[in-house]
């Protein structure tokens, strides 16, 4: 009977493995402590929309460029076609629409692409390590050695919108993967690039240890609310979710719910 008892106290405070963060499940939080919930506790997909059909296949595209043999425009162009997700649209019409617009993309980062005097030392890599009492885990989409022997993340963007460089210079994505960077490559990254495909700009920015530590904090921030079991929903940001059809706490009447936000 003593063994039983002990054995449930055990399990009872045993010590809970840390939590895991990552910029997407931060980001999902920020925007709707629900919306992280529905995400990754209940397990709710993201429906396909025609943006992040997009994105996806040309990320994945750009991934198997460069860990393959690629050489050539044709090359990518070949990779682009055969990895496309013909997920989230209305019509034909509309497929072909943005297939054309990757299509361009894609053209375009390889004439830049050309003119790099880079080299390219990692594509899609992952990584997780311990910050405080927490697990930071990403992905970066490459990380590039500099002539000068120092290092650059990039990180490939897809959407219409071009963000100022003071976003940037504040964007606590790139922080995180500054981080996950000097893991990786065990060096500070001296450069954190968003590449806007859609505009074929480069915007490059860094960060200071500052800069590093209050990305820190606000990842303990987060992950404290999310261990009190703080998931009020912000319904402000209603129109702008991918589940503002089919959340119970959503504001958007049916009829606009529907519609895609640009």
């Amino acid at each position: 009977m003593f063994n039983k008892i002990r054995f449930w106290f055990r399990r009872l405070f045993a010590s809970k493995p840390p939590m895991e963060l990552s910029f997407s499940r931060i980001s999902a939080y920020r925007f709707c402590p629900w919306k992280y919930k529905l995400v990754y506790m209940d397990g709710m997909k993201t429906p396909p929309t025609p943006q992040i059909s997009l994105g996806q296949t040309v990320h994945r595209a750009l991934e198997e460029f460069h860990k393959g043999d690629g050489k050539y425009l044709d090359d990518l162009l070949e990779v682009y076609d055969r990895v496309w997700v013909n997920e989230g649209f209305t019509d034909p019409q509309q497929t072909v629409h943005y297939y054309e617009k990757g299509e361009k993309m894609l053209k375009d980062y390889f004439e830049w692409f050309q003119l790099r005097k880079s080299q390219v030392v990692a594509i899609e890599r992952e990584f997780r390590f311990p910050v405080g009492r927490r697990i930071l885990r990403g992905i970066i989409d490459r990380i590039d050695k500099l002539p000068d022997d120092t290092y650059e993340v990039i990180d490939y963007k897809t959407h219409a919108e071009m963000w100022e460089q003071d976003k940037i210079d504040s964007d606590l994505q790139l922080t995180l993967y500054a981080m996950g960077c000097e893991q990786i490559v065990k060096a500070p990254a001296a450069a954190l690039s968003y590449y806007f495909l859609a505009h074929n700009k480069v915007v490059t920015t860094s960060r200071s240890p500052l800069q590093i530590k209050d990305a820190e904090k606000e990842l303990e921030a987060v992950a404290v609310r999310i261990e009190k079991g703080d998931f009020t929903p912000d319904t402000k940001k209603c129109p702008r979710c991918d589940f503002r059809a089919s959340c119970k706490f959503s504001t958007v009447k049916p009829a606009a719910a529907g519609k895609a936000v640009a």
